[in-house]
């Protein structure tokens, strides 16, 4: 299921996977991650589950000539490894995917998963709310519970996240491995999702601080991948108007 082009000693380290989800808001965010840190492809993934996809490549610093499903990169210096999903899983091989890259987290001794995902806004039942919630289980609270209280984050109710893709399954999936393990989403509408992504990384560093830090302690700003420039394809041509 796993190439990889490096082998590292992932012990200690944090793995974020993204959930296709609403807005492929997940996804965005780890195109800035990636982007911003340079992080290093390392890997790929292929599986069954996996829809195939190639493409140019996504980020300036990739040396790579094509960009496929499912890739792992890694930025040694933060300790990060993250995996980059470009395509919806197959609903009946879905479960076994899961377990497989649940078990790869649980042999190689990642210290955390943490799972992005969003979902829809009008699922945000709670007037004047923050639009963003969390799900952690009982390994991640461990180390990670007062932190938590000092963010004053909301924890979801119920273990549902309508528009969330596979994210509560493959927290399950950690969760029965006794991996550490948090799922980060927030409400978004379908539509241009890249602040929404923005967001995420923002939510995401306040836990975590994985972005490297200007010299009065604010995080730098992310660099948006050269990918996105194509998003929504080209321009209507003038001639219509």
């Amino acid at each position: 299921m796993f190439k990889l082009t490096k082998e590292l000693p992932f012990s200690g380290y944090l793995l974020i996977v993204p959930s296709v989800s609403v807005g492929n808001v997940a996804q965005l965010a780890v195109d800035l991650l990636i982007e911003t840190l340079k992080m290093q492809k390392i890997g790929l993934l292929w599986h069954p589950a996996l829809i195939p996809v190639v493409g140019p490549a996504a980020y300036a610093h990739d040396t790579d000539k094509i960009t496929t499903t499912a890739e792992l990169y890694v930025s040694e210096q933060r300790k990060l490894v993250v995996l980059q999903l470009r395509a919806p899983l197959v609903g009946a091989l879905q479960t076994d995917f899961l377990d497989n890259l649940s078990g790869f987290a649980r042999d190689k001794q990642f210290s955390e998963v943490v799972i992005l995902s969003s979902s829809f806004a009008h699922e945000n039942h709670q007037v004047g709310a923050r639009p963003y919630r969390y799900l952690a289980n009982e390994s991640f609270l461990t180390s990670r519970a007062e932190k938590l209280r000092t963010l004053q984050w909301t924890s979801a109710e119920g273990n549902v996240i309508h528009g969330g893709g596979f994210a509560v399954a493959l927290w399950n999936a950690c969760s029965e491995k006794q991996l550490a393990s948090l799922v980060l989403f927030n409400y978004v509408s379908e539509g241009d999702n890249t602040a929404d992504a923005v967001q995420l990384i923002s939510l995401l560093d306040q836990l975590k601080q994985l972005l490297p830090r200007e010299a009065d302690g604010v995080p730098i700003k992310v660099a948006i991948p050269s990918s996105w420039k194509h998003m929504y394809g080209n321009a209507a041509p003038v001639n219509v108007y």
